[in-house]
């Protein structure tokens, strides 16, 4: 049976580090991560975990940045963060997101916008090609801290893991590609957007021409096509992510997310010649924090009630029952025209090499 090592970082008071910020606005609450898994296996290494951010308290123009790192005493290898936004932070994130292109500072495996306080819940799980000097290398976890200037400040280091856990030699060989990781990703580039694909009721087929479902698989088309047609680009792979908006069971959102990102693959191995293993999918099931991001750029009525029953309650302890019930579901209907539409979705992200 798999343990699951539980560890919690209580943040430390920020006058340790920066005396002209005051303690309580920063450092109140604790992180907790569950670490499930650190393990080679082929040419890849899988890091998974579960993080709870459990209440931590962020003020509107500060931001937490947390990062795992694959490291050993030589070498090291950063992995996509987790970038945690005050308000006012996001939205000067996104300004400077438009100005690059869309392009972040450095990869980002999600961002949460935070209203004060933040009781998301995200599960980490990030592949990697496995290289020899990972063989001895732990897994640890460093604490950033940015305010309104932006300059990004090493708080900790955390572990998360000692050792690796390495896949049995005799059964197997690792291929390691002989290319110098740094020379190899100056070349790695990516596109990506989102397709809102419409679906009969209860049905995870995709029909191209329900709908708008035309001109959300034309987008995909032109992006992948805007590669193929470059014989100076060769495609290293597609990424799927599947989210559903919360109404219905939670069950059945988890499994329309996953079985309509399985469609859109589908529909994606049959009209490209592809290799079916450079298609990765992964679903989300039901995008509260995709929600809240939407809410807090945009507002609603009712907003501050509304937010509060997304921090307090969780999905299984009534939370979408008490939005419904909620100044007789106005806001809840609001939600659903205005902002649900937005949530059913599957993010692509096609990355692509340099080869001359």
């Amino acid at each position: 049976m798999k343990r699951a090592f539980i560890y919690t970082i209580f943040l430390l008071t920020v006058g340790l580090f920066f005396t002209e910020l005051k303690a309580q606005e920063v450092y109140l609450g604790e992180v907790k991560i569950i670490q499930n898994r650190f393990e080679q296996r082929g040419d890849s290494v899988y890091i998974e975990m579960n993080v709870n951010l459990n209440g931590l308290p962020v003020h509107k123009n500060q931001s937490f940045i947390l990062t795992p790192v694959v490291e050993t005493e030589k070498a090291s290898e950063e992995l996509p963060s987790i970038v945690i936004n005050g308000k006012r932070r996001e939205k000067a994130y996104q300004r400077s997101l438009a100005f690059n292109h869309g392009q972040p500072p450095f990869p980002i495996y999600m961002t949460v916008i935070v209203n004060q306080w933040s009781r998301e819940r995200i599960a980490y799980n990030v592949v990697v090609p496995y290289e020899t000097w990972m063989k001895d290398a732990k897994l640890n976890l460093r604490e950033n801290f940015c305010e309104c200037g932006g300059e990004k400040r090493l708080i900790s280091i955390k572990m998360l893991a000692q050792t690796i856990k390495l896949e049995n030699q005799e059964e197997t060989t690792v291929k390691i590609v002989s290319i110098e990781k740094e020379e190899d990703e100056k070349n790695i580039y990516y596109k990506e957007g989102s397709a809102y694909l419409d679906f009969p009721l209860n049905q995870t087929y995709i029909l191209p021409d329900f709908r708008r479902n035309q001109k959300e698989l034309d987008k995909i088309r032109v992006t992948l096509d805007s590669i193929t047609s470059n014989p100076d680009y060769e495609i290293t792979g597609i990424y799927l992510t599947g989210y559903a908006s919360p109404e219905g069971s939670y069950a059945q959102n988890e499994v329309l997310s996953r079985d309509r990102t399985r469609a859109l693959r589908n529909y994606l191995l049959r009209r490209y010649s592809f290799p079916e293993n450079l298609y990765h999918v992964d679903w989300r099931g039901e995008d509260w924090i995709g929600l809240k991001r939407l809410i807090l750029l945009y507002g609603m009525p009712n907003e501050e009630q509304v937010l509060s029953i997304m921090e307090n309650y969780s999905v299984f302890e009534g939370r979408e029952k008490r939005l419904m019930d909620l100044n007789n579901g106005k806001p809840y209907r609001y939600m659903m025209k205005h902002f649900f539409p937005e949530l059913r979705r599957v993010d692509y992200k096609i990355t692509y090499k340099v080869i001359k």
